[in-house]
């Protein structure tokens, strides 16, 4: 079947990846459960049903995750993978629809994990069926789809990746931002993290007499800028990158606010910091002992976090506060390097590019995801080169009304079903 067949047929798949994609977002799989076995359910009965062969593999049974297969005639084995784990929903008052309804409306999916990423899992599943049903396709094709990844792929990509699931030559990572049909992108690789705990100790007293007590708060909230200056340390990444480091910095500019602009490409040579999490206190009238921080740090791929950490500490020892500790929420090896990063030359890349262009009609850009990816896992852990094109909107990511245009889901279906047939 001939390219222009294939964009024909799956132009006329609006109505099925719109579907599909409602029929995931109304199954709750956020965390802090993250449970997606009622995902699983709903992929496999689809898979059943068209004829799709097709695994469920699982280290936790609410966690499983599915494998959709399409053998090819020749020995090359192309994965793709993407996650139906979703970040929690918030506070439903901040939502038009109600986050797992899935409502179709304004040519658009509405919902919690519409976007990120349920709606290119649909596209993949059309895609898969596609396929499937084709008379012979050149290369096997294996469609993941994982759980956990929105907390390290614990339960998911993590552990295929290091059980030996993981096998192919090389890996699409159907997640992140694509840029739709009018600014087309592929993600080289990802940022990775270098996340701290910052904790401080005090002495409880009565609420009545602060003065007999010191207040951990009072310390943690002292203490939270000294972590916070460490956007100031230059990170250490290969001088290989700076070609798709500039590439990033020109393309993210076109979906930040100009005011942005100077943060967003400091972010990229220095790492972004955040506090996002707190915990302290047990009742209005205990002065607290004890006072937790957390902080999301990323870091451009190639960076080593072991050095931001210790820098962190260093902060946190000369602000000459008492009480506090750093601990790392993952211990990192010296050698240890943030994300993950493929080349821009590769024959995987310029196929890759090519077909995105073919379809689009656009040029392609090449950058670095500022958010993780599985793709830390099949690039990191499984060993397969793996690049990322995804169907997100800008800005839509654990966002509130959270949603993905159809003509962003009908894309991906061309893409996800046209790479695999010409790639060589």
């Amino acid at each position: 079947m001939n390219l222009d067949n294939v964009l024909k047929i799956a132009e006329g798949t609006g109505d099925e990846v719109a579907q599909l994609t409602s029929g995931l977002v109304k199954y709750n799989s956020a965390h802090p459960d993250g449970f997606t076995d009622g995902c699983v359910e709903y992929i496999k009965a689809y898979c059943d049903k068209h004829g799709i062969e097709n695994e469920v593999h699982a280290n936790d049974p609410k966690k499983p995750n599915i494998v959709a297969r399409v053998k090819g005639t020749g020995d090359k084995n192309i994965i793709w993978v993407g996650h139906i784990d979703v970040v929690p929903e918030g506070k439903l008052e901040n939502w038009a629809y109600p986050p797992y309804d899935g409502v179709i409306a304004d040519d658009c999916v509405y919902g919690r994990g519409s976007s990120d990423m349920k709606g290119s899992c649909a596209a993949a599943m059309v895609s898969a069926r596609t396929l499937n049903e084709m008379e012979s396709i050149p290369n096997t094709v294996e469609f993941w789809f994982t759980s956990d990844e929105e907390i390290g792929g614990g339960e998911g990509a993590r552990w295929l990746a290091q059980s030996g699931r993981f096998k192919g030559d090389i890996c699409v990572i159907g997640d992140g931002n694509g840029g739709g049909p009018y600014a087309p992108s592929i993600d080289l690789g990802c940022k990775g993290g270098a996340g701290v705990k910052l904790i401080a100790r005090g002495q409880t007293a009565h609420g009545s007499t602060p003065y007999l007590g010191k207040n951990a708060i009072t310390r943690l909230i002292k203490a939270i800028p000294w972590v916070e200056k460490v956007d100031n340390f230059t990170l250490d990444w290969p001088e290989g990158l700076k070609s798709a480091v500039e590439g990033s910095v020109e393309y993210y500019k076109g979906m930040t606010p100009e005011e942005s602009h100077g943060v967003m490409e400091k972010n990229f040579y220095t790492p972004s910091v955040t506090c996002n999490i707190i915990h302290a206190g047990v009742k209005i009238n205990v002065v607290p002992d004890y006072a937790e921080a957390e902080f999301d740090i990323r870091l451009t791929p190639g960076s080593h976090p072991k050095k931001v950490v210790d820098r962190i500490k260093d902060l946190v020892k000369k602000s000459g506060i008492e009480g506090l500790e750093v601990v790392p929420t993952r211990e990192h090896a010296a050698d240890d390097y943030a994300g993950y990063y493929e080349s821009p030359d590769s024959s995987f890349a310029d196929q890759f590019k090519a077909v995105i262009k073919t379809i689009t009609g656009k040029p392609v850009n090449m950058k670095i995801l500022t958010g993780g990816t599985d793709g830390i896992s099949t690039s990191k852990i499984a060993g397969i080169p793996s690049l990322g094109y995804g169907t997100s909107l800008t800005g839509q990511a654990h966002q509130p009304d959270e949603r993905v245009t159809i003509e962003n889901l009908v894309l991906g279906v061309k893409i996800f079903t046209a790479f695999p047939l010409v790639y060589q």
